[in-house]
């Protein structure tokens, strides 16, 4: 029976150890299942773009982009009815004021102008005649007045209805290619004439049925009224004598010949001109919003750079509308209302052209070694309306922290209150972030060498 008892108790030590396995086995799976379990229980960080805050040198600016000007202008329009009988200039010469540029066909007004010269001395010699032999000489003079009035109306009529005649052929002529523009433009002028000849010559037949029936009337009225035909005559030369003063085409500043649209022997198109600019001064002038103009002063300085020029140059303010006007932005979004500033281009080059397209740097603050952070770093609590970042511990726990802010620079801002150099701080956080969460730098993330977009 001995043998038997110790196959019983072999048995049981073998049961024993099964168990304990079995039990070991158990615990085992359980623990692995806990830590599975655990594992993916555990919170994901969000992916953040992570900075420290560092020491900078800030530069407040703004850029606005305008046009180049001359100092000033001088447009000359040129007179569709004259042809062109000579340009004594060419585009780019230097002129002084006073210098001929063109001279205009003055013919048909100095022809003119001679006949009111002739019927000038003609009104002398009938007042003289009035003075000296009375009325009844008077009637006489005014019946031959008369005469020589309905003739010239009548050679007038005719010269009227003969150019007229011709400037309706030209038309049919021009519309079939026929003749030129100019030919027609020509025969045009001198049916214009003629009519303002024709409309003379009929005021000057009333003038003198008037005289004639005013011969009872007493000498001193019919004198009046003569002196006043002298004048109305001489007031009509007067302004011929103008006419042909400005055909001859002078500069009125001194400058620079930057168009001439008139060619010799032709009649110039509507709006033909020529455009003298004094280069002695360039200038930009560009429109700032409201927020940036009220940091401009008169004489403050600027940086100025010409689009598509390597060269850059300094400019000082010498203008500030005193209208802030409305403008639409490029866009084509809602309307500003903006100011414009006028800024002189220091020691401009010969590169330097008016309409050129250039950037107006404005500079307001300058600081060196200053705790900033990028504008994307900044959020405004709606409630109270303070700024604050969202700073990350050395557990990679969010928390917002309130700041005060300074100046601006195009990329970063200054803070003046609330963040030390060396903190982190997450660069533009998605909106979902909030206090207390665990957030790692996103493997798409690049650390910013210039800072974040100003907004």
């Amino acid at each position: 029976m001995l043998w038997l008892k110790k196959i019983t108790s072999i048995k049981n030590i073998s049961w024993n150890k099964k168990t304990k396995v079995i039990a070991l086995s158990i615990v085992l799976i359980g623990v692995i299942g806990i830590t599975y379990t655990l594992k993916n229980n555990t919170v994901k960080p969000k992916e953040v773009t992570i900075e420290k805050v560092i020491k900078r040198n800030l530069t407040e600016t703004t850029i606005a982009t305008g046009n180049i000007e001359a100092k000033y202008r001088n447009n000359i329009i040129l007179n569709s009815t004259q042809k062109v009988l000579k340009i004594g200039i060419q585009e780019g010469q230097s002129v002084k004021k006073g210098d001929g540029l063109i001279m205009l066909d003055s013919s048909d007004l100095e022809n003119q102008l001679q006949k009111f010269q002739i019927n000038l001395e003609n009104a002398k010699l009938t007042l003289n005649q009035m003075v000296k032999t009375g009325l009844a000489a008077e009637k006489s003079a005014s019946e031959n007045s008369l005469s020589q009035a309905k003739y010239s109306v009548e050679n007038a009529q005719r010269k009227y209805d003969d150019l007229k005649k011709k400037y309706s052929q030209n038309e049919v002529l021009f519309s079939s290619g026929a003749i030129a523009q100019s030919q027609l433009d020509e025969s045009k002028k001198n049916a214009e004439d003629a009519a303002t000849g024709l409309k003379s010559a009929e005021d000057s037949l009333t003038n003198a049925k008037n005289t004639l029936n005013d011969t009872n009337n007493s000498s001193e009225s019919k004198i009046s009224n003569q002196k006043n035909q002298i004048a109305l005559i001489q007031n009509d030369i007067d302004n011929y004598k103008k006419k042909i003063d400005d055909s001859k085409i002078v500069a009125n500043i001194d400058g620079k010949v930057i168009k001439i649209d008139a060619k010799e022997n032709q009649f110039p198109s509507s709006g033909d001109q020529i455009i003298i600019d004094d280069v002695s001064e360039y200038k930009v002038s560009v429109d700032l919003k409201q927020y940036d103009a009220l940091k401009v002063a008169k004489g403050q300085k600027a940086n100025i750079k010409i689009k598509g020029s390597k060269d850059s140059y300094s400019g000082t303010v010498t203008e500030i509308g005193q209208l802030a006007e409305a403008k639409t932005s490029i866009s084509g979004g809602n309307q500003e209302y903006k100011v414009k500033i006028s800024v002189v281009i220091d020691n401009p080059k010969e590169e330097v052209k008016s309409g050129y397209e250039a950037d107006v740097q404005f500079i307001f603050k300058e600081k060196d070694e200053s705790i900033a952070v990028g504008f994307d770093g900044i959020k405004e609590d709606k409630a109270t309306g303070k700024k604050y970042v969202y700073v990350v511990n050395s557990n990679n726990i969010v928390s917002k922290k309130y700041i005060n802010v300074g100046i601006e620079s195009e990329y970063y801002v200054e803070i003046t209150d609330g963040l030390g150099e060396g903190e982190s701080y997450v660069l533009n956080p998605p909106e979902s972030l909030i206090e207390g969460d665990l957030v790692s730098q996103g493997s798409s993330s690049k650390t910013s060498t210039n800072g974040s977009s100003k907004k």
